[in-house]
């Protein structure tokens, strides 16, 4: 039998099977299939930043479609900016497809976490 989980999931040629993310963390862009956990461990390597999440937001231009908003946690020593904006989002072009790079970049004072530490996406929606 079967059962449900809500997560998705990639087989290797061994047939382990590797949890790549949640369905509901799933961004879909006009068409495409968007894991916000493979954006968000590309751009957690940018030099400026502490913690990255990316969510989905409807775009309001494609019913049915997303856009992807990117939430960032700066690292000591960064200030919000338009040009670390910028910078971030030179790096997401250079390192992701283009359907992945996000629209949207908010800079946050603190990053909500769950009582087990990790991002709350939830609450970033």
């Amino acid at each position: 039998g079967w059962f449900y989980s809500g997560d998705v999931g990639i087989m290797d040629e061994d047939g382990y099977i590797k949890i790549v993310d949640r369905t509901k963390d799933m961004i879909i862009v006009s068409g495409y299939k968007v894991f916000s956990v493979e954006v968000d461990d590309k751009i957690n390597k940018h030099p400026a930043i502490e913690l990255a999440s990316t969510v989905g937001l409807p775009d309001p231009d494609r019913p049915g479609s997303e856009i992807v908003k990117l939430f960032v946690l700066l690292k000591e020593g960064y200030k919000d900016s338009e040009e670390i904006k910028a910078d971030i989002l030179k790096f997401a072009e250079e390192n992701l497809a283009k359907y992945k790079v996000p629209k949207l970049i908010e800079i946050l004072e603190q990053m909500p976490l769950t009582s087990v530490g990790k991002i709350d996406k939830k609450s970033l929606r």
